[in-house]
C-alpha cells in the first residue's frame, strides 16, 4: 500500500525538492528531451537587485539601433523630458541610482547579446520560472526575444521572477535550516521554436505515478479528444522509461510538449509538487486525495478543454497581469506619464463637476 495523504500540507516539500526543480538540475539528466538551452551562473548581484528594483531601466548602447533603445534615445533627448522632477531628484539624492546593465553587469549584457547571436531568437527564465505572465508587454505578445533589452522588460516586469526571487522555499518543510542568504540564481535562454500551445500538457506525478494529465493551454482544440489515448501512451512511456529512473523525487509535476506524429516527448519544464504550481484543469484536493493504492486499476484522467466546458475555462491565461498598453509605454516614455496624469486629472476635474451638478438639481 502506498502512502495516502488528505491534505497538501502532508506532502513534504524539501529545501532539495526545489533545488531538483531548477532548470540546471534537471537540464543535465533530459538534455536530450530539451529544446538547445544555455545557462549563465552564478549571476551577479547587480542583476538580481536590477530585477528587484522599482521601475524598468533599459540601457541605450551606442550606434545601436531598436525600437526600444530608439524610444529611450528620443526621451533622453525630449527637452520636457524633466517635467515637475522635484520629488524625482528628492529620491535620487535620498538612494542610490537606479542599476543599469551598462554599468553595473556589462559582462553578464555582453553575455546575453553574444548567446542571442549564436542561437538566434530566444526564451529567458530563472531557475523555476520563466515570465509567460509578462507576455503583454512586448508587442508580440510571446516570450519571443530577438534582444536583450526583450529579456530586461519580460523579466522585470513578471510576478512569477518576483516569486522565485523572494519565495522560492516558502513551503518547505525545512526552510528554517535555510540559510537566508540568496540561492544561487541562473538565468536561462532557451532557442525559441513556434509550439503548438494545443500540444503542450502538465503531468502530475505522485508516488512515481501518474495520477492526472491536464492540457496546459486552457482552450478548446476540436481534435485532442480523439488523440486522448495516443497522447496517454506516449506520456506513460517517456515518463516511466525516461523521467522516473533519473529523477529522484517521489512527487513533481512536469510540463511535456507532444507535437505531431506524438511519439515523441519535449521536456518544457519540471516543478515541484506543491500550491506554488498551478494545477489548471484539477485541484490540489483532488490531486492529493486520489486513491494510488496499486491493485486499483483506475486509469488516470487526461482533462481536456471541452465544448461542454470551454466557458468554465474561457478566461484568458494571465489576465490578472495584465495592464493597457498606454501604461506599457508611459513606463518607457515620461510625457506620456504627464499626459496620462493630465487626463487623469481631467478625468476627476469633470467627475467632481457632475457630481456637484447631481446635487444641485437635486436640491432645485
Amino acid at each position: 500500500m502506498t502512502q495516502q495523504y488528505t491534505t497538501l500540507s502532508e506532502i513534504p516539500l524539501s529545501k532539495s525538492s526545489v533545488e531538483h526543480a531548477s532548470f540546471s538540475y534537471w537540464y543535465k539528466l533530459f538534455q536530450k528531451h530539451i529544446p538547445t538551452s544555455r545557462i549563465i551562473s552564478p549571476l551577479p548581484d547587480e542583476f538580481i537587485q536590477y530585477l528587484e528594483q522599482d521601475g524598468i531601466k533599459l540601457p541605450v548602447e551606442k550606434n545601436s539601433s531598436s525600437y526600444y533603445t530608439d524610444k529611450i534615445q528620443r526621451n533622453e533627448d525630449n527637452e520636457y523630458s524633466d517635467w515637475d522632477n522635484s520629488d524625482d531628484e528628492e529620491n535620487t539624492r535620498k538612494y542610490k541610482q537606479p542599476i543599469d546593465p551598462l554599468t553595473h553587469f556589462p559582462e553578464l549584457h555582453q553575455r546575453i547579446k553574444d548567446i542571442i547571436d549564436e542561437i538566434g531568437p530566444v526564451t529567458p527564465k530563472l531557475n523555476w520560472s520563466a515570465p509567460r505572465d509578462a507576455t503583454w508587454i512586448l508587442p508580440n505578445n510571446n516570450m519571443k526575444c530577438n534582444e536583450v533589452n526583450e529579456i530586461y522588460l519580460l523579466l522585470n516586469a513578471s510576478n512569477y521572477i518576483a516569486y522565485d526571487l523572494e519565495h522560492a522555499f516558502d513551503d518547505c518543510i525545512d526552510k528554517d535550516q535555510i540559510t537566508p542568504t540568496k540561492p544561487s540564481y541562473e538565468l536561462v535562454l532557451r532557442q525559441w521554436f513556434n509550439i503548438n500551445p494545443a500540444l503542450e500538457f502538465r503531468i502530475f506525478v505522485k508516488n512515481q505515478r501518474v495520477i492526472g494529465v491536464s492540457q496546459r493551454d486552457l482552450n478548446y482544440y476540436d481534435y485532442l479528444e480523439a488523440l486522448s489515448d495516443t497522447f496517454k501512451d506516449t506520456i506513460d512511456e517517456f515518463i516511466e522509461d525516461e523521467v522516473i529512473l533519473l529523477y529522484p523525487e517521489q512527487d513533481f509535476v512536469i510540463d511535456l510538449y507532444i507535437p505531431r506524429p506524438f511519439k515523441k516527448a519535449f521536456i518544457i519544464d519540471i516543478n515541484t509538487f506543491s500550491r506554488s504550481t498551478d494545477p489548471l484543469m484539477f485541484s490540489w484536493n483532488e490531486l492529493v486525495t486520489m486513491d494510488l493504492d496499486i491493485d486499483n486499476e483506475r486509469d488516470y484522467e487526461l482533462r481536456l478543454v471541452k465544448r461542454n466546458n470551454v466557458a468554465r475555462f474561457a478566461s484568458k491565461e494571465h489576465s490578472e497581469n495584465q495592464v493597457p498598453k498606454d501604461v506599457v509605454d508611459a513606463s518607457l516614455d515620461p510625457n506620456v506619464i504627464k499626459e496620462l496624469a493630465s487626463k487623469w486629472k481631467e478625468l476627476l476635474s469633470q467627475q467632481e463637476a457632475d457630481t456637484d451638478s447631481d446635487s444641485d438639481s437635486a436640491e432645485e
